[in-house]
């Protein structure tokens, strides 16, 4: 080969796009995400201040936020933003807190189901430190939220984004049912930071097993906040050990209540992907765990795979992977009511589809971890399996020992970088 024929070649190297299976340097990648899935009139947040804590991790030196009005059906008005290093409380560190622009406009408004980002800002970012995101809210009739946030968040009167104090701020109320972990997050969709040691973003598609309900219930049954104890939060551990060209990013798009096909607790699957997946910056990889509800709420084994695989072939053609999820044990002892036969015999349907038929990209099977469970009695005289009691919260979700044991099996092989 001759000299230019080599320098035609590096160049080519150099220059060229890189793969879902090798990025990193400067990319945009997801560090923390929500997914919005309800609306709320109350409280009324006109006039007011929100702030909420997110976690990033990744690390990384220039970061910027987006900001959605999802499920709004009225516009939203921010007169500022501000991020900081969040403190005790709804304190933010003094010196930390920023002002964010939005096309070099310190506020925007947001239509009804409209989302943007924020301006890049730089900003030291470092992985699982919080940081304070405020929003002075000028107007607003509605609140596009999240609503299993299973962590304490803030509003006070007035504009107060750039006060560093706490004081004046009360938590966000809890949406009912109490007891629940459904302390919200109110507009806020992604943070994204700049990341030389990244090499791409999981993004954790599904519902309440992924949202955590239940990961933070202590001895007592009393749901405890801040604790990030979701299978989810322990991967992202796991991977922010790795070497620096193996680290990846977790985004956590699960919806408490989430259908594949249907709208069971805000969009379905099928509805979001875009939006949710296929839109979170530097995403390489999704982990697919749905389907359970669907089976809850009638519908079939077939009707689910037929979902499941236009989600499948979304991601591919976008050039990501897609790891698929066996559905878990969700056997309820009679007289307990919710769980039936038939939707046992499709849950063992759908699970052998993923395992022997589907075109994932490869398999975390959850139910082979939980086969250890006890099969029992149903309500309808069928029988089925059930989680195993040292890691069953309610029969539906895990505890916080079944969600630690689950985010230290998935194989994070799945997620090697290709060789060159």
């Amino acid at each position: 080969m001759n000299i230019a024929a080599r320098v035609a070649l590096l160049l080519l190297f150099l220059f060229a796009p890189l793969s879902a299976d090798a990025r990193g340097g400067e990319d945009w990648f997801a560090a923390w995400a929500t997914s919005h899935n309800a609306r709320q009139t109350t409280p009324a947040m006109a006039n007011r201040t929100v702030r909420m804590v997110l976690r990033p991790n990744i690390g990384g030196h220039r970061l910027r936020v987006k900001l959605e009005n999802t499920m709004g059906e009225t516009p939203v008005v921010f007169s500022a933003a501000y991020i900081g290093v969040a403190g005790e409380g709804a304190e933010v560190v003094p010196g930390t807190n920023t002002q964010l622009t939005f096309g070099g406009m310190p506020g925007l408004t947001l239509a009804a189901g409209e989302g943007t980002y924020s301006d890049a800002i730089h900003f030291d970012v470092r992985a699982f430190r919080g940081l304070a995101l405020s929003l002075d809210v000028a107007a607003a009739e509605d609140i596009s939220v999240h609503v299993v946030g299973l962590r304490t968040n803030w509003s006070a009167a007035g504009a107060r984004a750039n006060d560093a104090s706490g004081a004046g701020f009360d938590p966000l109320p809890e949406i009912l049912p109490l007891n629940s972990g459904q302390w919200p997050f109110y507009w806020v969709a992604a943070l994204d930071v700049r990341s030389p040691s990244t090499t791409g973003t999981i993004v954790l598609f599904g519902d309440s097993i992924t949202d955590g309900r239940c990961s933070t219930r202590d001895e007592n049954l009393i749901v405890q906040p801040n604790l990030y104890q979701r299978w989810g939060d322990i991967l992202a551990t796991r991977l922010a050990q790795r070497r620096r060209n193996e680290q990846k990013g977790t985004a956590n798009a699960g919806i408490a209540g989430n259908r594949v096909l249907n709208r069971g607790n805000g969009p379905s699957a099928l509805e979001r992907v875009d939006r949710d997946v296929l839109d979170r910056s530097g995403a390489t990889h999704v982990i697919f765990f749905e389907g359970t509800n669907d089976l809850a709420g009638g519908f079939t084994a077939a009707q689910i795979i037929e979902g499941t695989q236009v989600i499948i072939d979304k991601v591919h053609a976008v050039g990501m992977k897609i790891m698929g999820v066996t559905l878990i044990p969700r056997g309820r002892p009679a007289p307990m009511t919710g769980w039936t036969s038939t939707m046992e015999g499709h849950r063992l349907a759908l699970n052998a589809w993923m395992r022997n038929v589907a075109n994932f990209d490869g398999l975390i099977d959850f139910d082979a971890l939980l086969a250890h469970g006890p099969i029992v009695p149903l309500a309808d005289g069928g029988i089925a399996a059930a989680i195993p009691p040292e890691w069953n919260c309610d029969f539906t979700h895990p505890n916080a020992a079944g969600y630690r044991a689950m985010g230290e099996f998935v194989d994070l092989s799945l997620f090697q970088q290709k060789a060159w």
